[in-house]
């Protein structure tokens, strides 16, 4: 169980719901759902009480580790959130507590300190693709688009299977105009994330960015049946735009800015 939070882009946070942890049995499950509860019924400093008490009882579970982290961040305790993070990760590599500690990191300036963190992943963890393409990150900030690429290709490598690997490096190649645009790798990515809305609209816009303005409206027609998001439904007005299909698209901006209005 992990406490809500918004740090990460939604199709990165579908990737990290389908990561378990072994739960402790009785007491310690019971105590962690209790204090989920008392987050989602604004009981803020009970709920971080209740980790407190779980974690002096079952020192090694990460997981409370992690939501307690969490809840930290969430109310501005961004130095305490990070310490349990690396106290997570001093008892084992949990991928969840390593991708806040390099993101936390990074929004403190400590971009290198980041890097390093993530370097020492690559190889504690050799079959996760997440440390290779958060360094590709790093290094595409940078500016170093060489290494940028080496490191997107290590994170297929490391778990060809993941849908996000190749969904990232696909937009990389998109915005720097490599190879076939990233066309090739994201298709790949949606094969293995079908069901993913925000991974259909990552797509759209590699669609887009190459000219083919007829398969990124399919594209976006598609997310927006897996899951409406008005973010989906500007881009694909934009492309009706494009394809001159004007009346329609001005219906739906009306209709998108008056439920913006309503919604204010």
């Amino acid at each position: 169980m992990h406490l809500p939070t918004n740090k990460h882009p939604t199709w990165l946070m579908v990737m990290l719901l389908a990561l378990t942890v072994s739960p402790l049995p009785g007491l310690a499950n019971s105590m962690q759902q209790h204090a989920l509860q008392l987050l989602e019924q604004g009981h803020i400093p009970e709920a971080r009480r209740a980790l407190q008490s779980e974690l002096v009882l079952h020192p090694r579970n990460i997981e409370a580790r992690y939501d307690l982290a969490v809840l930290l961040e969430d109310i501005g305790h961004h130095a305490d959130a990070l310490n349990l993070y690396k106290k997570n990760l001093s008892i084992s590599w949990h991928l969840p507590s390593l991708i806040n500690l390099a993101a936390g990191l990074q929004q403190q300036g400590k971009t290198e300190r980041a890097r390093q963190w993530l370097e020492q992943a690559t190889r504690k963890i050799r079959h996760e693709a997440v440390p290779w393409y958060l360094l590709a990150d790093l290094s595409e900030q940078a500016s170093h688009n060489a290494t940028a690429t080496a490191q997107h290709q290590h994170a297929i490598k490391a778990d060809p299977l993941n849908g996000f690997a190749w969904l990232r490096f696909a937009a990389f190649q998109s915005r720097h105009q490599q190879a076939d645009h990233g066309l090739h790798h994201a298709r790949k990515a949606i094969r293995l994330l079908p069901n993913c809305a925000p991974c259909w609209r990552i797509y759209g816009n590699i669609l887009h960015r190459s000219g083919d303005h007829h398969a990124a409206l399919n594209a976006y027609q598609r997310s927006l049946a897996i899951h409406p998001d008005n973010t989906t439904r500007q881009q694909l007005i934009t492309t009706l735009r494009q394809l001159g299909q004007t009346e329609r698209a001005q219906r739906m901006q009306e209709a998108l800015n008056a439920w913006r209005k309503h919604h204010k």
